[in-house]
């Protein structure tokens, strides 16, 4: 800070300090600072508005929802703007305008933004116009400004601590096609849905936590009525949240499974302590056993039917399946047209890795590769679904979850021979285009 020294009065120096006008003009030199200046542009647009008479219709917002998977949410209404995320069917968004063949929405809930600390004192922006960015750099999109008085709630970024991250402002717009979202209601419709899932997320947390709590009793004093009740609600009446459903069905399966179990401990451990009223309460007892081994023999012979027919079904799908026709290769190994799709791509990934290694061959490659596998083991089942782009013509699955674990496909291997069968793979790690689980080439079988 530069000092001026006015004069000298008996001695005394007085001393004039910068006014906070000068202090915020030697601000104006940070980039993340702008002072507000004039604007010709927008004087011309207010006379050419005064011009045309004919009356402008102001855009109403509303709630939209994205039609397709993977749409690109920009920053700029254009195709040349950065790609600031992209998302997935379904989702809700508030779209408040639109420019040309873009619609302008609110930034996602979970969006952070970007502020230079020096100008945040106390919550406070000091300063006008100041830029709030999308990450923390300089070089960083700028998505807003802010004005000096406004507040603002943020933490230092682990990122650089000259930053500070706070939440996305309410200004900042982005933008999306309008082709990919659907008018589905006025702006309200989305804050109507949103308590409606919170409505819904509440009630089955809340049964559950009810269901924990009641099962923790003992049997005699546990009622389970209003949890039933609450489930079947959720299955019944929520049919527009399915995941929430679905799991409402899992948990009331659970429970009831539970229940049946310590109802059978409960009467095993009265039936063992009460010797005195054994012979009163035998015929009782052995009736309830009756019912719950018919009821125990109902589901096994329920689960034999079901096991039987997903074994038919997968033979079918494997017999199906091995009618592929088979190629001889130029090794004398003979493959499948399904290895051969993924020729190309494995021949790429090998010619990206022999550009960065001396030129080396295929097989020194794929030598490479086989020290680095790593062995996974699972059920190998056809993945038949017809999507573009997708990482594998099979999925590994856990056999004590039954969940996928991995998409696999192999140029060397003929997984078709193995489908059905409970494996050890020895694998490398491949793309997996941004699908749900880790993609891996099959390089080795036991």
């Amino acid at each position: 800070m530069r000092m001026s020294v006015l004069t000298v009065f008996s001695g005394v120096i007085l001393i004039l300090y910068p006014t906070s006008a000068q202090v915020f003009a030697d601000a104006t030199e940070n980039p993340n600072y702008y002072e507000r200046g004039s604007n010709p542009s927008q004087h011309e647009s207010q006379v050419e508005t005064s011009k045309d008479k004919t009356p402008v219709v102001p855009f109403v917002s509303f709630t939209g929802k994205v039609t397709k998977n993977k749409v690109r949410l920009r920053q700029q209404p254009n195709l040349d703007s950065p790609i600031l995320k992209e998302l997935s069917h379904g989702e809700l968004t508030i779209v408040e305008g639109e420019v040309e063949d873009f619609y302008a929405v609110q930034p996602p809930n979970d969006s952070k933004a970007y502020i230079f600390r020096t100008f945040v004192l106390d919550n406070v922006v000091e300063g006008n116009r100041v830029n709030v960015r999308l990450e923390p750099d300089t070089d960083s999109p700028v998505v807003a400004q802010l004005n000096a008085g406004t507040r603002v709630e943020g933490v230092i970024s682990p990122l650089n601590s000259k930053w500070l991250e706070i939440p996305m402002p309410e200004s900042a717009r982005f933008y999306v096609a309008k082709d990919y979202i659907e008018k589905i209601g006025d702006r309200k419709l989305m804050a109507t849905i949103e308590k409606r899932r919170d409505e819904v997320n509440r009630l089955l947390n809340s049964t559950y936590s009810i269901s924990q709590t009641e099962m923790q009793k003992s049997f005699p004093e546990i009622q389970l009525e209003g949890v039933y009740e609450n489930f079947n609600k959720l299955i019944n009446s929520y049919n527009d949240f399915p995941e929430q459903a679905t799991k409402a069905k899992e948990l009331l399966t659970t429970i009831q499974d539970n229940y049946i179990q310590k109802k059978i401990a409960y009467l095993e451990a009265k039936a063992k302590n009460a010797h005195e009223d054994w012979n009163l309460k035998n015929s009782e007892m052995n009736n309830q056993m009756k019912t719950q081994q018919q009821r125990l023999s109902q589901l096994e012979e329920q689960l034999e039917k079901e096991k039987a027919a997903k074994a038919a079904n997968r033979a079918a799908s494997i017999a199906q399946n091995n009618k592929a026709d088979k190629i001889q290769d130029g090794h004398g190994n003979f493959i499948t047209n399904k290895m051969i799709a993924w020729q190309p791509r494995e021949q790429e990934i090998y010619q990206n890795w022999a550009s960065q290694n001396n030129h080396r061959s295929e097989e020194e490659f794929y030598l490479e590769q086989r020290l680095k596998s790593i062995a996974i083991k699972g059920i190998i089942e056809p993945y038949t679904r017809a999507i573009n782009n997708k990482p594998g013509d099979y999925i590994l699955i856990n056999r004590a979850s039954h969940l996928p674990i991995a998409y696999l496909y192999s140029t060397q291997v003929d997984l078709q021979e193995s489908a059905g069968q409970e494996v050890t793979l020895h694998v490398i790690s491949r793309p997996n285009n941004n699908f749900a689980f880790p993609a891996y080439f099959v390089i080795g079988m036991e």
